[in-house]
Order: C-alpha cells, then sequence, then structure tokens
C-alpha cells in the first residue's frame, strides 16, 4: 500500500488540469448562452419593427416621464399601401399628431393646425427599427429578462442596456401573441427607468390585411448605415466614444441662413450637431427637455449646437469635439 504522501504526489498534479478543463467548459457554456440570447433577441426584435409597421392596431397609452403621466390614444392603420398613424392626447389641452408618409400634421392647444414635411428617416411613435444586437455589444449588454404581463396579455421582455454613462438603452415588453411592444421603457446604465410608454388597452385588427415588411424601412437605413467620410471645413476630434458620423448635410433656417447638419449614431442611440452663423443668441452651454439634451457653444464666429436623446454628457463632448479648418482638404 502507497504512503499517503506518494498518493497526495500522485493526485495533486491532476487538480490544476481538471480545474482548466472545468473553466473551458464553463467559457464555452457562457459563450454558448450569449450566442443564444443574441439570437433570441435579434428574433423578437426584428418580429417587433414589423409588427409595428405591419399590424392594424390602436389602443390607449401612458406615457410617463419626469414624474408627469399622460394619457394617449394611438391609431395605426395600413390603408392603400400606406401606413397612417394619428396620436390624441387625452389629458390636458387638445393636441393630435397625424403622421402620413411625407407630411406631419399637428393640432394645436389652441385649436390651429399646422402641417410640415415629414423628416427623411422620422420613425413613428415606437421606433425600433434597424436594432441590432449583433453590432451593439461594445457598447451595450443584451439581456432576455423574464416574462412579464402588460395590458393583461403576457409579453417577454428584452433589454438593451448601456455600458457606460454616454447613451441609454431601451427594455421591450413584446406581446407574445402579436410580438408589439406593449410597453418600452428607455433606461440608464443601470437599468433604471427614465421614461415609459406604455399600453393599458390595445385591440389589435387581425381580420386587415398586414403591411409587407418592406413598408418604412428609414430608421433602419439610418442605423445601419455606412460610416460617412467627413467633407468641408469641420471636423469632430475625439467624438463620445461609439459614435460615428454616418450623414451630413445643408438646411435651411427659416430665416434663410444655411445650417451645417452632422448626424452621429452608435447603432442605437444618436445625436445631431448643427453649425451655424453665430447669431449672438445661440446656446451656450446645455440645457435638456426629458431626456432630450442639447449643449451649445460659439467657436470662431459659429454656433455649434448637438442635441439628441442621449445623455448630457455626450452633447457637451459631441461640441467640444467639433473645430473648423482653414481650407478643406481636397
Amino acid at each position: 500500500m502507497r504512503p499517503l504522501s506518494v498518493m497526495k504526489r500522485v493526485v495533486e498534479p491532476r487538480l490544476p488540469a481538471r480545474l482548466g478543463i472545468f473553466l473551458v467548459l464553463s467559457l464555452v457554456v457562457q459563450a454558448s448562452l450569449a450566442d443564444d440570447t443574441i439570437e433570441r433577441a435579434s428574433d423578437l426584435l426584428r418580429r417587433m419593427a414589423d409588427a409595428l409597421r405591419s399590424l392594424n392596431y390602436e389602443g390607449t397609452l401612458v406615457y410617463s416621464h419626469e414624474n408627469r403621466l399622460e394619457a394617449l390614444h394611438l391609431v395605426h392603420r395600413y390603408e392603400e399601401g400606406q401606413v397612417q398613424e394619428r396620436l390624441l392626447s387625452l389629458n390636458g389641452p387638445v393636441r393630435a399628431v397625424t403622421r402620413e408618409p411625407d407630411r406631419v400634421m399637428c393640432v394645436l392647444p389652441d385649436g390651429h393646425p399646422i402641417s410640415v414635411k415629414r423628416p427623411s428617416g422620422a420613425g413613428g411613435l415606437l421606433n425600433t427599427d434597424g436594432i441590432s444586437p449583433e453590432q451593439l455589444g461594445e457598447f451595450y449588454r443584451i439581456e432576455i429578462q423574464g416574462i412579464a404581463r402588460v395590458a393583461g396579455r403576457d409579453t417577454e421582455v428584452v433589454g438593451i442596456i448601456p455600458r457606460d454613462d454616454l447613451r441609454y438603452g431601451y427594455r421591450f415588453y413584446v406581446d407574445q401573441e402579436t410580438f408589439l411592444p406593449l410597453k418600452s421603457d428607455l433606461i440608464d446604465s443601470n437599468g433604471a427607468s427614465l421614461e415609459q410608454l406604455m399600453f393599458t388597452a390595445i385591440t389589435v385588427d387581425t381580420e386587415a390585411p398586414a403591411a409587407p415588411a418592406q413598408v418604412e424601412v428609414e430608421a433602419d437605413a439610418l442605423r445601419r448605415a455606412p460610416v460617412a467620410r467627413v467633407e468641408g471645413r469641420w471636423r469632430f476630434d475625439e467624438p463620445p466614444p461609439g459614435f460615428q458620423l454616418v450623414s451630413q448635410g445643408v438646411m435651411d433656417h427659416p430665416s434663410g441662413a444655411a445650417v451645417e447638419h452632422f448626424l452621429f449614431t452608435d447603432r442605437l442611440s444618436a445625436y445631431s450637431v448643427y453649425i451655424e452663423d453665430d447669431t449672438r443668441d445661440g446656446l451656450s452651454g446645455s440645457t435638456h427637455i426629458g431626456a432630450v439634451h442639447a449643449a451649445g457653444r460659439q467657436i470662431d464666429g459659429y454656433q455649434i449646437t448637438a442635441v439628441g436623446e442621449v445623455p448630457s454628457e455626450t452633447v457637451q463632448a459631441a461640441v467640444l469635439s467639433a473645430r473648423r479648418v482653414e481650407k478643406a482638404p481636397r
């Protein structure tokens, strides 16, 4: 019979090898679970975006923001090859918004109607087109967060959680039957809800023909747009991490002045930078309305303003990154 000390010398060298095998297997299992989560989240988000575009539905929603509650009635229809949406405020002054393919019409509290051209890339009330979990992993965590009841219906919860404080994420409660998002939370990096949009009652017209999946994919194109090359006299040396320029152009200000517009996105969140001649009444510093933040400063006789549904630190970093070059390179 071997002495105990000899048996220990025989057995103990095997322990690190077994521990290594266990760690490798654990990493393989974790990677497999992560892949399954991404795949499931991608499927849910794709079905959700298709449902929002193609189904005919109407219902009552509650919009919660800055300790305030607003009740809304939403009607979404696909008729004669076009998507139409009407949103009516149910509390406070009468306000209504009707969205058509090329125009947005509003009825203000004083009853005065206005009609404006719909901006390219503008989505509906719930804008989920083009969200691709495969592209978000560096700056967001993707989680399947279980089952919850919303408006009397079972939903599966998908979380897109920021890894830092420079962007916001989302938590979607996706109806297991229709795949409509019955609840949507705008969240910070701690998962805390900043704004919430929730159906309290919803009716889906399953008899009506659904819109084709190709209808209205402007937001999809924006979130999947290739990185653009900066042209002209402006450069952005250190934009917030993860945000890339995908579009630039010139807009007409109501005064007749030209305004340069630059759009940055991290494939989920986005902000715009506007550059115009300094009129001495532009924004200096930062401000916000709800989760939409803006920051501005003046440089070399120009007004730089950044606006987006992103944290204040992000738009402040955006305006600080802008600089003017003396001569645009060819």
